[in-house]
């Protein structure tokens, strides 16, 4: 009993020597894993949650303090100085790559960035770094490294000297467990419906992007094994130069001015509308309420009567392709992930692929889409003889506010248009911010559009789904796969044509305006696509083109088993 007495005491001394005579890299430690936890808080809630962060740092500090301690009681001292080193250099690089990420990306590290990594061969990570890292950037990294070295040498010459080894003994575990307790308490009580992965430091971070990244890559190399890519193109008579798609993000048409909303969000829509420059769908649905089940029946010849998987299907990109176009996607969405996955098959499959910012499925975007207007200006620059475009906006999905800048905030929950009954004033607010997004979207969707105006170009709006927003009486807002409502069906579907294009093909442009009125289901627009171009594919079916003489509405537009035109139209 005197023997284990005297190894605790031992260890013991040991642990708050370490804490003692380690302050400095104690320090540098918790600031290295405290700082992107606090970027993360700030950049989110705009300093509406500093509880939440001082909840972070006081327990941090304990958890810290602890770790420290514990190196301290392993007995052997080399292992015990290598333990600490590793903690202090592997922080330290951490914290430079965040750096770089927050710098770059406006984001920490996660699994889009990780697995864009494990993905990169060497030829692509030497274009990336000259093109986001460059000389400067390597100068800085060699520069953090001997930074690093300095200050590691010159921490152990910090120290505590207001406390003496007695009285740290005495205080030191109240400190750690007042830290622990405080913080946690705060955290799960008062701020645990924001918590999520707040504490996680960027060690934690890594590990966790790592192994959801690995999983993503293999579903992902599955999808692709399976794909289809065997189109065959019977007849090519395609002479459109510029053809663009903007496929959009939960947006419901009802929600629009140019579809009859009482809030003018639509300014540029309705100029264009007024002047006969677009053909604006009026009975369009989208075949799903969720983006990867829409984009797999969208973006290829599966549709809601299919017999096989939707990946045994051809796809857009590769008919595209196999039609003498080059192809590029352009995306401000995730690049990777549970819900990403689908998109980067695509993106894969393309000539030419661009993303705003390397993220998965879980990670928050705060981007705003203008943040592609450099991507497709650096697309045109070099463009082939037939150009096909894919421009992926983020659009109307929540959280609304992070979906347009302060310079769109046009409305506020006064303004919000009857019927309001029993709406508070929280969700009163939600409906505003999305009529903002909205507003914004009417602006990147326009100005897409204006960038083709000097050349022979077809552009069509489509977004994957709608949005719900209290309507009817319902508490329910945003889009669920498994529950379709009116609302999350209900999409715009609109075709904007260039001066050029329309004297080149008046016939096409007439077959546009002249059907808008006709049901319609996404999950045949490929074959209006085809039509619109005079492609001929063996999957191509003049019935489903909503602009063929042989064109036929269904009867019944079915989604997830329910009757859309009998039960919801």
């Amino acid at each position: 009993m005197d023997a284990l007495k005297r190894f605790v005491l031992r260890a013991w001394a040991r642990g708050t020597h370490v804490v003692e005579h380690e302050a400095g890299l104690l320090l540098v430690l918790y600031l290295l894993n405290f700082a992107p936890i606090a970027w993360l808080n700030i950049h989110m809630y705009k300093g509406d949650q500093l509880g939440v962060l001082a909840a972070d740092a006081i327990f941090l500090l304990g958890g810290v303090l602890l770790y420290v301690l514990i190196l301290g009681f392993i007995p052997v001292r080399r292992l015990r100085r290598l333990l600490f080193a590793l903690s202090f250099f592997v922080s330290l690089l951490l914290g430079g790559v965040e750096f770089f990420s927050i710098v770059q990306y406006s984001s920490l590290i996660g699994a889009g960035i990780v697995t864009a990594v494990l993905q990169t061969n060497p030829r692509e990570a030497g274009e990336f770094i000259r093109m986001y890292v460059g000389w400067k950037g390597v100068a800085a990294a060699a520069l953090l490294v001997v930074a690093g070295v300095f200050a590691y040498r010159r921490l152990h010459l910090v120290k505590v000297p207001f406390l003496t080894r007695h009285h740290l003994s005495l205080s030191l575990p109240v400190i750690i467990v007042a830290a622990l307790v405080a913080g946690g308490v705060l955290l799960t009580r008062y701020y645990s419906f924001i918590i999520n992965d707040s504490l996680d430091v960027p060690v934690v971070r890594v590990g966790r992007a790592a192994t959801t990244s690995v999983e993503n890559i293999r579903a992902f190399e599955k999808l692709k094994e399976e794909a289809s890519s065997d189109v065959e193109v019977m007849e090519n008579k395609s002479d459109t130069p510029y053809v663009v798609f903007i496929l959009g993000e939960s947006t419901t048409r009802d929600r629009m001015h140019l579809y009859g909303y009482p809030l003018e969000n639509t300014p540029n829509l309705d100029e264009l509308n007024e002047k006969g420059e677009l053909a604006v769908f009026r009975d369009t649905i989208s075949p799903e309420a969720a983006t990867v089940a829409v984009l797999r029946k969208l973006l290829t010849f599966a549709d809601m009567d299919s017999a096989k998987p939707w990946y045994a299907y051809n796809n857009m990109i590769d008919t595209m392709k196999a039609a003498g176009y080059r192809t590029y996607w352009l995306s401000n969405q995730e690049s990777s992930g549970i819900w990403g996955n689908v998109a980067q098959l695509f993106a894969g499959r393309s000539d030419y692929s661009r993303f705003t910012r390397l993220r998965e499925s879980h990670e928050d975007n705060g981007i705003y889409d203008e943040a592609l207007f450099p991507l497709v200006d650096e697309a045109l620059q070099a463009p082939a003889e037939k150009n096909f475009y894919l421009i992926h906006l983020m659009g109307g999905h929540g959280l609304y506010y992070m979906r347009f800048p302060y310079i769109f905030s046009k409305f506020t929950a006064a303004d919000v248009p009857p019927p309001q009954d029993g709406l508070s004033e929280g969700k009163r607010t939600e409906i505003a911010q999305y009529a903002n997004a909205i507003y914004y979207n009417d602006f990147i969707v326009t100005s897409i559009m204006g960038k083709f105006a000097d050349k022979d170009a077809i552009v069509v709006y489509i977004p994957d789904h709608g949005e719900a927003l209290y309507d009817r009486g319902s508490t329910f807002s945003g889009h669920v796969e498994e529950h379709p409502t009116k609302e999350t069906l209900e999409v715009p579907m609109i075709f904007w044509a260039s001066p050029a294009y329309r004297a080149h093909h008046p016939e096409k442009w007439q077959a546009l305006k002249t059907a808008v009125d006709r049901p319609y289901m996404t999950d045949d627009f490929i074959h209006t696509l085809l039509d619109l171009l005079d492609i001929r594919t063996p999957e191509y079916d003049p019935r489903k083109s909503v602009i063929n003489p042989a064109f036929q509405s269904r009867a019944h537009r079915m989604v997830q088993g329910h009757d859309y035109d009998a039960e919801m139209k």
